[in-house]
C-alpha cells in the first residue's frame, strides 16, 4: 500500500502534464483509431470532416481552419462536442487553435483559451509566443495561468516544449533555461519539474516540429535505454524518468512486459516508480475506452504494478476529458485501493472547469464512502 501511495503522489503533481506521450506512442506505433462521431451542438461545421479524419495532418488543418473561421472560443466549444477523441492526437489538433489565439490576441491568448483537451489551447499559445518573442515572454505568459494549479502546470510544461525547440534541441541549454525561469517558484510543488518534463518530452518526440519537414536533430537520444536520464544530475531525474519509459517502449518494439522489466531494473525506488508511471501512460491510448482492456494490458507489466497502472489510467481518462470513465475505472478497484484512486480525481474535480451540478453528478457516480467525501468537497467550494 505504501508503494501505491508513493506512485499516486508522484502522479498527482504531474497528472495533466504527460498527455503528449499518448500522441507520441500512437504515432510511433501507428495505432491511430477512428474517432467515434458525435454531432456538434452548433450549426453545421464544414471543417468537421477534417477534424474527425483518421489522418492527423488533416485534423490539424481542419482545427486551424475552424479557428480562423469562427474564432477561438467558439472553435473550442465545437471541438469539445465534435467527437474528436480525447487522446494525444486530439490534444495536438487543438494546439492549432492555441496557435491562432496567439496570432489574434498576443500575450492575452491564454485569457481566451479553455481547459479542454488537457489545456491544449494554452500549450499552443505559449509555444507560439515563445517562438515569436523568445524566452523572455514565457514567464509572463505562464503567469497568466497561475489561478488554477493544473492549468499552471500545463502552461509551464508547454514552456518546456517551446524552450527545447527554441534551443534547437540542445537539451542542457533548455533545462538550464527552465531552471532560470522556475527554480525559485515555490507556490506549487514541481513547477520546475513540469518545465523539465516538457523539455525532455520534446527531446523524445519533437512535438513542436511535427509535420514541418525539418531534419530531425536529436543529439540527446541514443540506443542506451537509460539515456539521457543517466547523463544529468538528480535535479533533472524526475522530469526525465516521467518520459523515459516511452522511449524504452519503442526500443522494445512496443513490448509492455520487456519495458516494465527495464524499469524494474533501475536501482532507485523513485526512478522505478516514475518509469512505471510513464509506462502505464503508454497503455492508456491502447485501452480504447474499454475498462477490461485497462486491466488486461496493465496485467502485462507485472502483478506488483497492476493496481498502480490501473489508477494511472483512471486519472489519465479524467485528465484528458473523459471524466466519467476515469471514475468508472476507479470503481472497478477493491474498496481500499479504490479510495486511493478516487482521491486525486475528487481533488481535481473540486476545481474543475465544469458546473457545480455536473460535479455533483460525477460525485454520485462514485461507489462507496468516497461518494460522500466527493459531495462534501464540491459543496464546500
Amino acid at each position: 500500500m505504501r508503494a501505491l501511495k508513493s506512485h499516486l503522489a508522484v502522479f498527482l503533481v504531474v497528472t495533466a502534464t504527460l498527455i503528449l506521450l499518448f500522441l507520441a506512442s500512437q504515432f510511433m506505433a501507428n495505432k491511430l483509431q477512428a474517432p467515434s462521431v458525435k454531432s456538434a451542438k452548433t450549426a453545421p461545421v464544414p471543417e468537421l470532416a477534417q477534424i474527425l479524419s483518421q489522418d492527423q495532418t488533416t485534423r490539424l488543418k481542419g482545427a486551424r481552419a475552424l479557428a480562423e473561421r469562427v474564432g477561438v472560443e467558439e472553435a473550442l466549444e465545437i471541438v469539445k462536442d465534435s467527437g474528436l477523441p480525447y487522446t494525444g492526437e486530439g490534444h495536438l489538433a487543438v494546439h492549432q487553435i492555441g496557435f491562432f489565439a496567439y496570432e489574434k490576441y498576443g500575450k492575452d491568448a491564454v485569457l481566451h483559451c479553455k481547459d479542454y483537451f488537457l489545456s491544449a489551447c494554452y500549450h499552443g499559445a505559449i509555444i507560439e509566443a515563445a517562438t515569436d518573442q523568445g524566452v523572455e515572454v514565457i514567464k509572463e505568459m505562464t503567469e497568466r495561468c497561475r489561478s488554477f494549479a493544473p492549468r499552471f502546470f500545463q502552461c509551464v510544461h508547454a514552456a518546456g516544449h517551446a524552450i527545447n525547440a527554441m534551443w534547437n534541441y540542445d537539451l542542457p541549454s533548455a533545462l538550464t533555461t527552465c531552471d532560470n525561469l522556475y527554480e525559485t517558484d515555490t507556490q506549487f510543488p514541481d513547477t520546475l519539474t513540469s518545465c523539465h518534463n516538457g523539455a525532455f518530452m520534446e527531446n523524445l518526440f519533437g512535438v513542436h516540429d511535427w509535420g514541418k519537414d525539418k531534419v530531425t536533430k536529436r543529439d540527446w537520444l541514443s540506443e542506451d535505454p537509460y539515456f539521457p536520464c543517466d547523463a544529468f544530475g538528480e535535479k533533472y531525474q524526475k522530469g526525465c524518468w516521467l518520459n523515459q519509459a516511452a522511449r524504452i517502449y519503442q526500443m522494445n518494439n512496443l513490448d509492455l512486459t520487456k519495458t516494465a522489466q527495464a524499469c524494474e531494473a533501475l536501482e532507485s525506488n523513485d526512478y522505478r516508480a516514475w518509469c512505471i508511471d510513464n509506462l502505464a501512460r503508454q497503455i492508456h491510448p491502447l485501452t480504447e475506452s474499454n475498462i477490461n482492456k485497462v486491466w488486461g494490458l496493465c496485467s502485462q507489466i507485472g502483478p506488483s504494478n497492476l493496481e498502480t497502472c490501473v489508477m494511472v489510467n483512471a486519472i489519465s481518462y479524467y485528465s484528458v476529458g473523459d471524466r466519467l470513465l476515469g471514475i468508472q475505472v476507479c470503481n472497478t478497484m477493491p474498496p481500499g485501493v479504490r479510495n486511493l484512486c478516487l482521491e486525486p480525481i475528487t481533488n481535481y474535480l473540486a476545481g474543475d472547469n465544469v458546473t457545480k451540478s455536473d460535479k455533483e453528478k460525477l460525485c454520485l457516480s462514485i461507489l462507496g464512502e468516497a461518494q460522500y467525501g466527493c459531495l462534501q468537497k464540491i459543496r464546500s467550494t
